[in-house]
């Protein structure tokens, strides 16, 4: 499942940020998350996607 994680502030010299990176929002990949269902639920959403792609 996808959580979205918002940064606290960070430093990073490879990125240039004005506030730190406070605030700035990314979706983590998290393959224990959710329940049995939803994860069955996601694989399903995932392979009707991929069969119909």
């Amino acid at each position: 499942m996808w959580k979205l994680k918002v940064a606290e502030g960070g430093n990073d010299p490879y990125i240039y940020s004005t506030n730190n990176f406070v605030g700035r929002q990314i979706f983590e990949f998290d393959p224990e998350a959710g329940t049995t269902e939803e994860r069955a639920e996601v694989e399903q959403a995932h392979l009707h996607f991929y069969n119909n792609s």
